[in-house]
């Protein structure tokens, strides 16, 4: 049932007479009379008695009539719901890794959430970048947060939201805390990493095949608070995000390794959603809240 029939048949109802509701309207009389008769048609009733001149509902159409104020009024108060942002609400099914759950969302989240109460989060840290692509290809997340070296795919929006810095870390008492060595110092150290998909742990290894050597970790964990639990413990060094590291050296739980070889502007904080999803006030208003924290920042 189309609504513009509807809406022309209340009309035609308050003025009994179709060159009145063709002016309302700014129909041509013609319109008016079609939309009624193929109204007629479709609930196969006599809506109107014609008696000359004179248009009379019939008690069909009183009935009808009662219907059409109910139904047009819910329409009114869902286009009212959707033009109304303080009414934002959903859910939002969201992949981040640890480091970005623990370092880079919480403030962003309680901002958020203190302007749309409405919206329910689901974060998922523990899929991994490349099954999380894989997810968001298939629609079962609604977007991704990496932390990656750049790259393109045709099927998904990614923007760049901004540069991380990653550091090496070690115990300590170690004797390569706070000294100046090159890529291949290390080569024989123990090393403690992310998960082999991490993008950042990807790039320590190619370095490492440019100069001869394999990277092959005593351990490796998807969760940095471990990691950087273990090279408290001395158990080995690590290569992880500045920001996930910074107020640990200032607490003094472990000191940086300086390296000669830089690793800067690699690896980007990166947010990506599919071309073809629909964006929905929700998800809108979070990308819009993830650009105004991090897009073109300084890196961390």
């Amino acid at each position: 049932m189309d609504t513009k029939q509807l809406n022309t048949f209340r009309h035609l109802a308050k003025t009994l007479n179709f060159s009145k509701t063709a002016d309302q309207l700014n129909f041509a009389q013609s319109t008016v009379s079609a939309q009624i008769r193929s109204l007629e048609n479709e609930l196969r009733l006599t809506l109107f008695d014609r008696l000359g001149k004179k248009v009379v509902l019939t008690e069909q159409g009183r009935s009808v009539l009662e219907y059409a104020r109910q139904f047009m009024t819910i329409e009114d108060q869902f286009i009212t719901s959707l033009k109304k942002q303080d009414q934002i609400s959903g859910n939002l099914n969201i992949y981040a890794p640890n480091t970005i759950c623990v370092h880079h969302l919480p403030h962003l989240l309680t901002t958020y959430r203190a302007q749309h109460d409405k919206v329910n989060f689901k974060l998922r840290a523990h899929l991994g970048s490349k099954r999380a692509l894989s997810e968001l290809k298939r629609g079962s997340i609604d977007a991704a947060i990496l932390m990656e070296e750049t790259f393109e795919d045709k099927d998904l929006n990614i923007i760049p939201l901004r540069s991380e810095q990653i550091i090496f870390i070690c115990n300590n008492d170690h004797p390569l805390a706070q000294t100046v060595v090159s890529l291949n110092d290390l080569k024989f150290e123990n090393f403690i990493t992310t998960e082999p998909s991490c993008g950042y742990r990807a790039i320590l290894a190619k370095k490492f095949l440019e100069q001869g050597h394999k990277l092959e970790p005593v351990m490796w964990f998807d969760n940095t608070e471990a990691i950087k639990q273990c090279v408290i413990s001395n158990m080995g060094i690590s290569f992880l995000p500045k920001i996930a590291v910074t107020q640990d050296m200032l607490d003094g739980k472990f000191k940086q390794i300086h390296v000669s070889e830089k690793f800067n502007d690699q690896i980007k904080l990166q947010l990506i959603t599919h071309k073809d999803k629909w964006i929905s006030p929700a998800l809108k208003h979070f990308i819009d809240a993830l650009e105004k924290a991090y897009g073109n920042n300084p890196r961390s």
